[in-house]
C-alpha cells in the first residue's frame, strides 16, 4: 500500500540532488550594492559630538514613516537551544551532546510529541549546534536582533503553526493527512490576506503557504514552489509590503529549510542567498525582515513553553516550544537580545501595527508586536555581507 504523504513530505527530494540548487540561487538573483544615495550614514562627529542633541519623542519617526516592506522568511524545526545555546546574553541551554551537521532521521513532532517533557522526541535530538556549526546564524544574530522568548504558537507540528502565523487561529493541531492544500483541505478562514487587501496593501506568498484558503485559491499573489519570483522581484526593487517565503514548501524544500534530516549547513547557505538578495537589493532602506523557524521539530528546549490555551483534552494548545527569530532591517538594534515574549502572532501584529490593521482574533489583538527590536531613530544601518560555506 503506498504511503500517503502531506504536500511538504511530497516535495522532499534528497539533499544531494538539490546541492546544486543552493549553488545557483545567488546567481539567479542579480543583486545591485547599495549606494550613498540609498544610505543615510552618520557622520563620525554626529555620534561622538556631546553637542549632539538627543531625540525627543516627538522627533522619533513612526514605525510607519520608516518600515514600508516586510518580508517574513520561514525556516524549518529547530529550537532556539538547538542552534543558539551559549548565545552571549541570552537564554540558551546546551544540550548533552553537540548535533552533527544532519540528523540521520525526521525527529517526530505531531502534537503528542510536543508534549515531552523538553521536547527531545528521539535521542539525537537532545542535541545542541555550536557557533562554529552554524556560524551564519550567529553572525545575523551578532549583527542585528535575536529573540530569546520566542516561542511557536501551536504546541504541535508546522501546519497549525503556519495557521497562527496567517490568521491567528487554527483549528487543527496535527499536519493533515493526505493533503494540505485546496481542495482536499481547504479552510474558510479570514486571515492578514484579507486585512491587507481591504487597506489596499500590496503582498505576496513567495512558495505557497496560503494554498489551503478557499477564497485566495487562484489568486496571482500566490506562487507555488518555485522562489524565482521571489529573487528576481528582490533584485528589480518590486517586493510588495508584506511577501511570506517558506523555504520548506519549496520543491527542494528540506536543504533550503533545514528540516531533518537535512543539512544545517544548507538552510544556512539558502539564508545568505535570500538575505543577501533584499540587503543588497533598491528596498533595503525600508525592509524589515522577520527570520523565523515554524515548530521546535522534536529537538530539545529548557524552557517549558507557558501555556495560555488547552485542548479540549486538557493537553497544551499554545504555546508551543521556543523557536529562533531573527529581525534583520536598517533600523534593528544592534547585538540586540529580546527577552520580551513573543509568538508567531507577535509576528501577525508587527504587520498589523506597521499597516494600522485591525487585529484578526484575540490572540494577535493582544500579542507583543516586536516592537522592542528596533530603533526608529538611528540611521539606516548598511547592509553587511553573507558568504555561503562549503558544506561537507
Amino acid at each position: 500500500m503506498p504511503v500517503e504523504l502531506s504536500r511538504r513530505d511530497f516535495l522532499r527530494v534528497s539533499v544531494a540532488a538539490s546541492a546544486s540548487l543552493l549553488a545557483a540561487c545567488i546567481a539567479r538573483s542579480p543583486s545591485p550594492t547599495p549606494t550613498a544615495t540609498h544610505i543615510t550614514k552618520p557622520t563620525a562627529s554626529a555620534v561622538s559630538s556631546p553637542t549632539t542633541p538627543k531625540p525627543t519623542a516627538a522627533s522619533i519617526p513612526k514605525p510607519a514613516d520608516r518600515i514600508k516592506n516586510i518580508v517574513i522568511f520561514i525556516q524549518e524545526n529547530h529550537t532556539f537551544d538547538n542552534l543558539f545555546a551559549g548565545f552571549p546574553g541570552a537564554d540558551g541551554g546546551s544540550a548533552a551532546r553537540t548535533c552533527p551537521i544532519a540528523l540521520s532521521s525526521d525527529p517526530p513532532h505531531q502534537h503528542r510529541d510536543a508534549l515531552t517533557p523538553n521536547g527531545a522526541t528521539i535521542a539525537a535530538a537532545n542535541c545542541s549546534y555550536t557557533e562554529s556549526d552554524v556560524p551564519t546564524y550567529w553572525q545575523i544574530a551578532r549583527e542585528f536582533v535575536l529573540c530569546d522568548r520566542y516561542f511557536s504558537e501551536v504546541r504541535g507540528p508546522s501546519h497549525p503553526n503556519y495557521l497562527m502565523l496567517m490568521a491567528a487561529q487554527s483549528p487543527i493541531v496535527n499536519t493533515p493527512f493526505p493533503s494540505d492544500v485546496c481542495p482536499d483541505f481547504c479552510l474558510d478562514l479570514p486571515t492578514i490576506a484579507d486585512r491587507l487587501d481591504a487597506a489596499k496593501v500590496s503582498w505576496r506568498d513567495y512558495a505557497g503557504m496560503f494554498t489551503d484558503i478557499k477564497n485566495l485559491v487562484g489568486r496571482q499573489e500566490l506562487t507555488e514552489y518555485d522562489d524565482v519570483p521571489f529573487f528576481n522581484d528582490a533584485a528589480a526593487g518590486a517586493l510588495p509590503n508584506v511577501a511570506w517565503l517558506n523555504s520548506g514548501f519549496l520543491t527542494d524544500g528540506d536543504a533550503k529549510s533545514g528540516h531533518p534530516p537535512a543539512s544545517i549547513c544548507g538552510a544556512e547557505n539558502y539564508a545568505v542567498c535570500v538575505l543577501n538578495a533584499i540587503m543588497h537589493g533598491p528596498q533595503w532602506n525600508s525592509t524589515a525582515i522577520v527570520l523565523v523557524w515554524d515548530d521546535w521539530g522534536g529537538f530539545t528546549d529548557h524552557v517549558e513553553p507557558p501555556i495560555v490555551e488547552s485542548l479540549a483534552d486538557g493537553t497544551p494548545f499554545r504555546y508551543g516550544f521556543r523557536v529562533p527569530c531573527l529581525v534583520i532591517s536598517p533600523f534593528a538594534k544592534q547585538g540586540y537580545v529580546s527577552h520580551q515574549l513573543h509568538s508567531h502572532v507577535s509576528t501577525l501584529r508587527f504587520i498589523e501595527s506597521i499597516f494600522d490593521l485591525e487585529p484578526l482574533t484575540q490572540r494577535d489583538a493582544q500579542a507583543s508586536d516586536l516592537l522592542d527590536c528596533f530603533d526608529f531613530s538611528q540611521a539606516p544601518r548598511l547592509p553587511i555581507d553573507l558568504v555561503e560555506r562549503a558544506c561537507g
